[in-house]
């Protein structure tokens, strides 16, 4: 009897946790995302095929490029338009996304004006033409477009609308790579007109969906900008170093080592999407289930509900670190079978861009508490610390042991942002992380 009323409650509490909201929008987020992140990796056999160590480097230091532009130009945008949906109504978080657009108008301009008077080291630190150096100003600001019409869709908790956006984007773009690469035969230059058209493309589409849904309404507001400007502007030295974690150390290698070594490299880190699909999709329904439960004015209830944040942290972190382990145990075979020869050498760092993304991961599941508490400015501190400590690491490993020391320098910088901003959201925000009486209790 015991046995079958045990074998009832566990049922019931399997059913109850496929029902919950976050559950359900993490098996969607992961589904899609899934999908979106395995076009490209897909066609990483084809484009290893075509294109030459050497011109899958220069596509890379664009994507560098673009990614630097994107924290220049949005300023994070997207950061404070999550922190006020839930308190503000759709008419004023529409205003709100009118006077970001302003905003970026302005962030373009100065960074215009930076990019035509720095052009020539730019160009020749990527290795391409005026064209392209200039056409990356637009790419980037149709990419910020992109983002906040997403992080909307986000905010609603609309996966699928989340996930069909973002994979009929990769699918136009990957499409339009692929016809100019085989087709047309136009080598890392299709590439990145793939990327281009595809981005202004669905800026443009954004645009008309944010507008129809009513979250774009024309009004003025000064305050809102200057709340905007003090608001993200702290967050870029905290975005520039996920940028430096993710894209320096290819430059880097570019100038130390070469173009082909670059090219090598970033095939190597390419394999982190598969743990990086994994903990961006869940962080989408993550995010906005902890803003939701950190805001209940019941601090009885409140208190229950931060215990099983903390538990479900836990379990997660566990299981990521399993899953990235087996990823690298197979990261050989997997390289033997997807990658052109020429590409061979990519082994010897998809180990380590595993377990860097794994502690990415975990970062983000800590770092959501520090921009609850809107405590962006102590963020950028820790973050922009590291950072630096990242480009300098970089920069003396792979000039002693070569590429592979900025492998050794993303873990190692990975890491310690991890533990380190695992600390400062305990700080800024108490959770029983240490609890563990009432942790291990039924």
């Amino acid at each position: 009897m015991e046995l079958l009323i045990g074998k009832l409650v566990l049922r019931s509490k399997i059913e109850n946790l496929r029902k919950h909201p976050l559950v359900r929008n993490s098996v969607l987020y992961v589904i899609t995302d899934a999908v979106n992140k395995a076009v490209p990796f897909l066609i990483l056999p084809l484009l290893t095929h075509y294109l030459l160590p050497e011109d899958y480097g220069k596509v890379a230091n664009y994507n560098v490029y673009l990614n630097l532009l994107v924290i220049f130009i949005g300023i994070n945008v997207q950061s404070i338009v999550s922190v006020n949906f839930y308190r503000l109504d759709k008419v004023e978080i529409g205003k709100y996304v009118f006077n970001i657009l302003f905003v970026l108008a302005i962030t373009l301009t100065i960074c215009g004006l930076i990019v035509f008077l720095f052009i020539e080291p730019i160009k020749n630190h990527l290795s391409v033409n005026t064209t392209f150096v200039i056409t990356g100003l637009i790419i980037a600001t149709s990419q910020v477009i992109s983002n906040i019409n997403l992080i909307i869709w986000r905010l609603e908790e609309q996966p699928l609308y989340f996930g069909s956006y973002q994979i009929s984007q990769t699918v136009c773009d990957v499409t339009l790579s692929l016809i100019l690469i085989i087709l047309f035969q136009l080598s890392w230059q299709g590439r990145i007109i793939g990327i281009g058209t595809s981005s202004v493309l669905y800026a443009l589409i954004s645009m008309i969906l944010l507008w129809k849904r009513g979250y774009l309404n024309i009004s003025y507001n000064k305050q809102y900008i200057n709340d905007i400007f003090r608001f993200c502007l702290p967050l870029i030295p905290h975005a520039i170093s996920i940028w430096a974690r993710a894209g320096a150390d290819r430059l880097i290698i570019s100038n130390l080592a070469g173009v082909s070594e670059s090219g090598i490299y970033a095939a190597g880190f390419q394999f982190s999407l598969i743990i990086s699909f994994l903990t961006l999709a869940f962080n989408n329904a993550f995010t906005p289930f902890v803003y939701k439960t950190l805001s209940i004015s019941d601090q009885s209830v409140l208190a229950v509900k931060k215990l099983k944040l903390v538990k479900f942290t836990y379990l997660y972190i566990a299981a990521l670190l399993l899953l990235t382990f087996i990823a690298t145990l197979a990261s050989d075979m997997l390289i033997d079978h997807f990658l052109s020869e020429k590409y061979s050498d990519a082994k010897m760092y998809v180990g380590w861009a595993l377990f860097s993304q794994a502690f990415q991961g975990i970062y983000l599941m800590y770092v959501t508490y520090v921009f609850f508490v809107k405590k962006s400015a102590s963020l950028a501190i820790v973050t922009f610390l590291c950072s630096a400590l990242q480009v300098a690491a970089s920069y003396y490993l792979v000039s002693i042991i070569g590429p592979l020391g900025a492998a050794y320098s993303n873990f190692a910088i990975s890491l310690l942002n991890c533990i380190v901003v695992m600390i400062l959201s305990s700080r800024v925000y108490p959770m029983p992380w240490l609890n563990f009486r009432k942790l291990l209790a039924k």
